[in-house]
């Protein structure tokens, strides 16, 4: 991929970039102290723009009010509070002992450690949510000759792999960072990266970044977010990827669902062209990289060589030259995601008020074109509707607490998704009078992505039992299912306590609302699904749509038999309006009997 250098970068008098600065010498016992970027002010606090801006205390120890907010192992900040520390990057001590891993983990930790062995240029790891991609990731690379290991993940889901890490790792150097903060691992021969805004410095240094150190491998999380070779943070792994000198790392992709099209393989193309033995493309973008595929040929089980002209012949060609794998629930042997639906009929006012709402947002918004945005316009059409639906929602609302009452009463922990922090609010407030009324435990816990202080906290509190109900607008990256192993980075498992999930507000797309169920259905324990919908209205019909927009995911996934189930409760929501017949044509149209 080529771009043009910045001619035009320097915002101030160039100077040396000074990466790695040691400890003040006129103060004796003295060293850093790396904070997390949520640190409150404080005397003595200063920015070291020289790492991205990173947030230094200076002293013999930490003060106490400071010490909540040191940065934990594997993270950037650490990286950088050891370097300034005169700390060696790579650990002196390794860990020898190997970590338990289920049975159908195995074989893709083998296929990532041979696939290094071998020289290969990476892997390709596909797996369905919550079957433990994460720890294959961590083990697969944990044991190889590795001194570093890159980890670039979503913002929300990095304290799971921090513990998965301490879990499953060996004692290289990680470090896990969000895309948004990737340019935080670069420093430029002329220019001061946190002096630029954070999109000019992720420019600068996609096109002229150092890296302040190299890695041996890298790891993607959720692949899919680079389908966009143009993109910033395409090409800031790009360039991580590809060093200007040194051997490049070794990449391992790990996704449930890593690409839809073909123009969306690019970021794999070395695998690509590994299997297919055949020269990388020096163009990654639009019709040169799709010319670049059809030259490319793959031969099947019956000797015919055919052209790479399907996402399905990609795979294929990457996990027969041992560059990658795939697997659904049913070949992992995992437990199937069990739902169910369960109607709510609200009084004839209510129910006409609730139809009136949810009618006007589904005239402006279709779940199976895209999913709803996490902030919408208040001023807009859309935005106006969808408060609307917000505040009938609430109708709903008494009804999801007694279910979840019961279900606590029958001695699960419950998780009930919902996509608004006011939704989250007001569900939690209804479920607390609830479990009130019943005499029951009165413990919920509220997890937004508006609170990263607090969220992981809170999350330890359900997993051991200090919390019966948790109620999130988390949607991915929090592990919330029983026995859950490390829950609180301290060795402590979760509580065995028996799993439900209770989703009640449907605004999500199809790939969200796999993840919605992943949160408490992972790593081979169930986490059944009730879907409580308020019947004769037009949630109904949204949800619908939503289910069948889940199903078409599951289809590219190849999970036909989850497809399938998808598309059953899809067909029985249908079933009140469309009659039998046209429920059965529903499911015999995509393929299914």
């Amino acid at each position: 991929m080529k771009h043009n250098a910045l001619s035009d970068a320097v915002d101030r008098p160039a100077q040396p970039s000074v990466s790695h600065p040691t400890r003040t010498p006129d103060q004796p016992g003295s060293r850093f102290w790396a904070l997390i970027p949520e640190a409150p002010e404080y005397p003595g606090v200063r920015r070291e723009r020289n790492w991205g801006g990173v947030r230094l205390y200076q002293g013999a120890r930490l003060p106490a009010a400071l010490r909540s907010y040191a940065a934990p192992a594997h993270t950037f900040e650490r990286l950088a509070e050891d370097v300034l520390n005169g700390v060696p990057v790579v650990p002196a001590e390794r860990r020898s002992v190997r970590p338990r891993l289920h049975p159908y983990q195995v074989p893709r930790v083998e296929a990532i450690d041979a696939a290094h062995a071998g020289g290969r240029p990476g892997y390709l790891l596909v797996a369905p949510t919550g079957s433990g991609k994460t720890a294959m990731a961590v083990s697969g690379l944990g044991h190889r000759p590795l001194d570093t290991v890159l980890v670039i993940t979503k913002h929300g889901i990095i304290p799971a792999w921090l513990r998965s890490i301490d879990s499953f790792g060996a004692g290289q150097r990680w470090v896990v960072i969000n895309p948004e903060r990737l340019w935080k691992l670069f420093t430029h021969h002329q220019l001061v990266l946190a002096n630029l805004t954070p999109e000019r410095a992720s420019e600068v240094a996609a096109t002229e970044g150092i890296p302040h150190i190299g890695f041996d491998a890298v790891i993607v999380d959720e692949s899919q977010i680079l389908a966009h070779p143009d993109s910033l943070r395409s090409r800031l792994v790009h360039r991580l990827l590809h060093p200007e000198r040194g051997l490049p790392p070794f990449f391992v992709a790990a996704s449930a669902t890593p690409f839809s099209f073909l123009s969306e393989t690019a970021y794999a193309a070395e695998l690509i062209a590994y299997a297919a033995g055949a020269e990388p493309p020096e163009d990654l973008t639009g019709r040169a990289y799709l010319d670049w595929l059809a030259t490319l040929r793959v031969t099947d089980n019956d000797g015919v060589r055919r052209p790479v002209s399907d996402v399905d012949t990609v795979k294929e060609l990457l996990y027969r030259r041992g560059v990658g794998s795939s697997a659904t629930v049913e070949d992992l042997g995992l437990p199937a995601q069990q739902r169910e639906l369960h109607p709510v009929h609200l009084p004839e006012v209510d129910r006409r008020r609730y139809d009136l709402a949810w009618g006007q947002f589904l005239a402006l918004h279709d779940p199976a074109a895209e999913p709803v945005a996490e902030e919408e316009d208040p001023s807009s059409a859309r935005g106006r509707a969808l408060r609307l639906v917000m505040q009938a929602s609430l109708l709903k609302a008494p009804h999801v607490a007694r279910h979840v009452a019961d279900l606590v009463a029958a001695g699960h922990q419950v998780i009930v998704p919902a996509w608004y922090r006011r939704t989250v609010s007001a569900l939690s407030w209804h479920i607390v009078q609830a479990l009130r009324e019943r005499g029951l435990p009165d413990r919920v816990v509220e997890i937004t992505g508006a609170e990263q202080g607090l969220r992981e906290r809170r999350r330890i509190a359900f997993q051991l039992g200090r919390a019966v109900v948790c109620v999130t607008n988390v949607v991915e990256g929090i592990n919330l299912h029983a026995g859950e192993v490390n829950a609180d980075g301290q060795g402590t498992p979760a509580t065995s306590a028996p799993r439900r999930t209770v989703i009640a507000d449907v605004l999500t797309g199809g790939k969200r609302l796999l993840q919605v169920e992943g949160r408490g259905q992972r790593d081979g324990r169930e986490s059944p699904a009730d879907y409580v919908v308020a019947w004769d209205t037009k949630e109904q019909q949204w949800l619908a749509k939503t289910l069948l927009a889940a199903a078409s995911t599951q289809d590219l996934a190849h999970a036909p038999a989850d497809a399938e189930a998808l598309l059953r409760l899809c067909a029985e929501l249908e079933d009140d309006r469309i009659g039998d017949d046209q429920a059965v044509r529903l499911l015999a149209g995509a393929g299914y009997r």
